[in-house]
């Protein structure tokens, strides 16, 4: 990892950033793997042709982006955790998540939406963990197999002539469900991963 660093100061994007960029993609291609040490902050500032200072900032950047990890007195190191299985399976949970939505909004019998306790509370969105998606999934999951559950029993009924449409009409829906504490107001709010 030497000169390839260098960054352009004339591409109007900032030295930093290209400075993140760069090293993360080193991370990303396998080149440093989960545990390697990285160069020194002096040995980036050389090979990069930046201030000391720049790429302190941009080892900031990836570690709070939980990329990497600075041991204080041995150095700044890969996290041993790839974010891209995180990112995998958050990108997994929104998409099933998605899924389950729209299969919901398809089916005639839509329980009406709870209110955003969040919002009435004046807090801002919060994105919401993994398990939290995990949790929201499982529920739109059970929500969507109790609606169909009651259509399949209505349909087989009206199919038995059973009942005639005005009963089927009546017919009660199921109570919609309440959300867990934990997840009570939550909005999922989609980021790219």
């Amino acid at each position: 990892m030497s000169g390839d660093l260098h960054v352009d100061r004339d591409s109007g994007v900032p030295v930093g950033t290209q400075l993140v960029w760069r090293l993360r993609a080193r991370i990303e291609c396998g080149e440093l793997r989960p545990g390697d040490q990285l160069p020194s902050l002096r040995d980036v500032a050389a090979a990069a042709g930046v201030n000391v200072n720049t790429v302190r900032a941009a080892y900031a950047r990836l570690e709070a982006a939980g990329i990497v990890t600075t041991a204080q007195g041995r150095g700044t190191f890969v996290t041993p955790q790839p974010v891209e299985e995180e990112s995998g399976r958050r990108r997994a949970l929104r998409n099933e998540i998605a899924r389950l939505e729209a299969t919901l909004a398809a089916l005639p019998l839509r329980p009406p939406s709870a209110p955003d306790a969040t919002r009435a509370a004046g807090a801002g969105p919060r994105l919401l963990s993994v398990d939290e998606l995990a949790a929201v999934r499982d529920l739109l999951a059970e929500r969507v197999s109790e609606l169909q559950a009651t259509r399949a029993e209505i349909v087989e009924r009206l199919a038995a002539g059973a009942l005639d449409s005005a009963q089927a009409a009546s017919v009660q829906r199921p109570a919609p469900r309440r959300s867990s504490s934990s997840l009570a107001g939550a909005r999922v709010h989609w980021t790219g991963a």
